[in-house]
């Protein structure tokens, strides 16, 4: 069993935030057990903490799919099989495999939540329900491409999560991770110029914390290739701007439904490849609320 030791960053919820030396990123100690994960997963999580995630996201569905079709957009030219099988890794309500079966894909889905897979079914989305690590890999179909949304930083082991993932894969296949993009530049900037704590922690939802740095090392260290690297809009420079949106709903969603609406104006106007560009370039500076790492797996 490894032993997790490090410098404590932090203290929150009664855990402790480290800079691990052994797994070479920042987490969470204790990890949560697998009981508490199963709690809070399989039942609560889009009951009582993303209640209005499913609709929510179905009233934004055409911004979303214009982000989906990007993604799917560029597997499409690392990916030339005609037989193109893709795995989702907490799949959720479907969504971005439902959009991937549109544009032709074999899709399949793995999700602890009821609430979430049931509804994933509906859409006539094939789904195991469960969480990755109890599924028998030997009994699943190697991939084209492993997706993973807002998946790595709750997971207790992501690094056992990666190896499996790298099994999963046909020679050179792609997998694309998009998390947090936390203690990146911009937050340290806020947390100086705003006196503000470090408010990305949400201990013990998220267990881990990654950025474009940690992760990278990460997928190297486990036999992947970088082959991309992208970010989301970095929502620090609204509370730069005096947005305060930590903890107001209010805000929250104004500044959320104003990069929706810069995006999908950029994309009307004929300039999503340099939307695309400008993403990019704050991928290269550490920047961006999310980041989008795609990895190519080494033969």
């Amino acid at each position: 069993m490894k032993t997790h030791s490090g410098k404590t960053l932090k203290k929150k919820n009664g855990y402790r935030i480290i800079d691990c030396k052994s797994c070479n990123f920042i987490h969470i100690l204790p990890i949560p057990s697998k009981n508490k994960l199963k709690n809070l997963y399989e039942k609560n999580y889009y009951k009582k903490i993303k209640p209005v995630f499913i609709t929510k996201h179905e009233s934004e569905m055409d911004y979303w799919n214009f982000i989906y079709d990007e993604k799917i957009n560029i597997l499409n030219k690392y990916v030339k099989s005609k037989n193109k099988k893709i795995l989702d890794i907490g799949c959720g309500p479907g969504f971005f495999l439902r959009r991937s079966k549109y544009h032709g894909w074999k899709t399949l889905g793995i999700e602890p939540s009821e609430i979430a897979a049931n509804y994933a079914e509906k859409q006539k989305i094939p789904v195991i329900k469960d969480f990755f690590q109890n599924v028998d890999l030997k009994k699943l179909d190697k991939f084209n491409t492993i997706y993973m949304h807002d998946v790595l930083e709750h997971d207790s082991n992501p690094i056992e999560l990666l190896k499996n993932c790298h099994n999963l894969l046909k020679k050179n296949g792609i997998i694309i991770i998009e998390s947090p993009n936390d203690y990146n530049p911009l937050q340290m900037i806020v947390q100086k110029a705003l006196k503000k704590s470090e408010y990305w922690l949400v201990p013990p939802q998220h267990i881990n914390y990654f950025n474009f740095e940690s992760l990278s090392k990460l997928l190297k260290k486990l036999g992947f290739e970088i082959i991309l690297k992208e970010s989301t809009f970095p929502l620090e420079l609204f509370l730069l701007m005096g947005l305060n949106y930590v903890g107001n709903d209010k805000i929250g969603k104004k500044i959320h439904e104003n990069r929706m609406k810069m995006e999908l104006n950029f994309q009307k106007g004929g300039g999503s490849a340099l939307q695309r560009e400008i993403y990019r370039y704050f991928a290269s500076l550490g920047i961006g609320r999310t980041f989008i790492i795609y990895a190519k797996k080494n033969s």
